[in-house]
């Protein structure tokens, strides 16, 4: 009896040797097809945007310095860039819809922070280069550089910082349920934008036909131009992600835990506004 006993506990103790390790890959199998755990699929969006941002570029330099095709090339590029990019952010909204949404809220949150640390290094280095320059320069602005009129600039700046109370009193809104005044406070907040591109186109056209101050006047003119035009793409690619962010909340695609897309934009907008701040001292106060 004892040795049978003996025998049934040594066959229990090789069954359960023997199916561990079934157990262990089970648990690894099952860790593979987390949902939390996303590998995004093949997608050609992004060689794509690269080419059409390629093209953008090539298009501003060509315009820059009087080449032929640079305008044709510019338009061609900035359309590719927005249909682009539209396709890229689609496809990550409908990848999001099968997977865990608070974990890659988490995980889109997360690169959304790195992209802007990408861009806030990008600005710092034109800030950067201007600051030297004025530091070693005999004048600054140059001799013969005309006089930046502040008037207008500083309404621009005005309507820009309150748009963010607006995009953000917009987000509030949302969060407590008020989807009609966000929408508002969305529209409100676009028209501002577009408020101010307008001031700034204003301004490049007075200066360029009246004052004759174009970007190859020198590095003060190039750089008020490079900079002050990259913040302007800036501010059209944040009004091109309201217009996004509306859309989707007008079609019901966002609640209370699912809107990621409207805390990334109104993240991005505050960006900009501080990022024309800090070129508003720079440029024309100092």
């Amino acid at each position: 009896m004892s040795l049978a006993s003996s025998r049934n506990g040594y066959a229990m103790h090789t069954n359960q040797t023997v199916t561990a390790p079934h157990v262990a890959t089970g648990s690894a199998h099952g860790q593979a097809h987390d949902p939390a755990a996303h590998a995004p699929a093949p997608s050609l969006w992004p060689i794509l945007l690269a080419a059409a941002l390629g093209i953008l570029v090539t298009g501003l330099y060509q315009i820059a310095t009087d080449i032929s095709w640079g305008k044709l090339l510019t338009v061609v590029g900035f359309l590719g860039t927005v249909v682009t990019a539209l396709g890229w952010a689609s496809t990550i909204i409908v990848e999001r819809r099968q997977m865990d949404p608070l974990q890659t809220g988490v995980d889109l949150r997360k690169g959304f922070l790195y992209f802007l640390i990408s861009e806030g290094a990008i600005f710092g280095t034109f800030f950067a280069h201007v600051y030297y320059l004025r530091a070693f320069a005999p004048h600054w602005p140059p001799v013969g550089a005309p006089h930046l009129a502040t008037t207008l600039p500083a309404i621009g700046t005005l309507l820009l910082v309150g748009s963010s109370f607006t995009f953000n009193w917009g987000h509030h809104s949302f969060l407590h349920g008020k989807k009609g005044a966000a929408k508002n406070w969305l529209l409100l907040t676009a028209a501002m934008g577009i408020t101010f591109l307008g001031i700034q186109g204003f301004e490049w056209g007075t200066l360029q036909n009246f004052d004759k101050f174009t970007l190859k006047q020198g590095v003060f003119g190039s750089g008020y131009y490079i900079m002050t035009g990259f913040h302007g793409l800036h501010v059209m690619i944040g009004l091109l992600m309201i217009a996004v962010v509306y859309f989707r909340m007008e079609r019901g695609e966002f609640n209370d835990k699912y809107h990621f897309s409207l805390t990334a934009a109104e993240y991005y907008w505050h960006f900009v506004d501080i990022v024309w701040v800090a070129l508003f001292f720079t440029i024309y106060l100092f």
